[in-house]
């Protein structure tokens, strides 16, 4: 039963992806972001907070369509969830993986902690789980806009944390899924792409175009 859930949130986040692409969404979310704009129009760049939030409640509206998540259920769709307990969520890295994470915050380390570990606060685009508890977190989702100059081994890197149960701060999601807004492109080419599936701390590509790409 587990793995049949756990299928049916991954299947409800690429139909999300689907109507995220079908919907005006689309057009007025994935501009792209313009330096020296000539007119009004191409000053739209919308945030990767907007768009997570939408792709976010098309998700909620498929899992709520199959019964998984419900007014009084355990499980929820959030955004920007930085709780784990009653602390905030962090990442735990070793010294070899900290550069990655002092480039895509532009910010220095200081000292690691006690047991030779670099720990950075971490707040996930959309997770689907129960809140106040590891045992069911279903899915994980960070989104990343191609404009966006920030490294991609950052999210990369988050997700696989996310994904392994190594560490206690591993989390242990079912599932990872690092989606790319494709807003550099002309038109008729901009839409969300699920780039890659993350599971037990490993995160394999997934060709585009075949289930998550109109």
């Amino acid at each position: 039963m587990t793995a049949k859930i756990d299928k049916a949130v991954w299947l409800c986040l690429e139909r999300a992806v689907k109507r995220f692409n079908k919907s005006s969404d689309r057009q007025t979310l994935l501009c792209p972001r313009c330096v020296n704009p000539k007119s009004a129009s191409e000053k739209a760049a919308a945030s990767e907070w907007a768009i997570a939030y939408r792709l976010a409640f098309y998700l909620e509206f498929e899992l709520r369509s199959i019964r998984l998540v419900s007014d009084d259920g355990p499980l929820v769709v959030d955004c920007e969830y930085n709780r784990h307990g009653g602390k905030i969520k962090t990442h735990r890295v070793e010294r070899r993986l900290k550069n990655i994470v002092e480039k895509a915050r532009n910010k220095k380390w200081g000292k690691p902690d006690e047991d030779g570990f670099y720990v950075f606060s971490i707040a996930p685009d959309i997770v689907v789980h129960q809140r106040g508890t590891n045992a069911k977190n279903l899915l994980v989702v960070e989104i990343k806009k191609r404009s966006n100059p920030e490294s991609e081994a950052y999210d990369d890197l988050k997700l696989k944390l996310f994904t392994e149960s190594k560490y206690d701060e591993g989390y242990g999601y079912k599932f990872g899924a690092w989606v790319v807004a494709e807003d550099v492109d002309e038109m008729a080419n901009r839409r969300l792409n699920i780039i890659k599936q993350y599971k037990d701390g490993k995160g394999g590509l997934l060709v585009v175009g075949v289930s998550h790409r109109t």
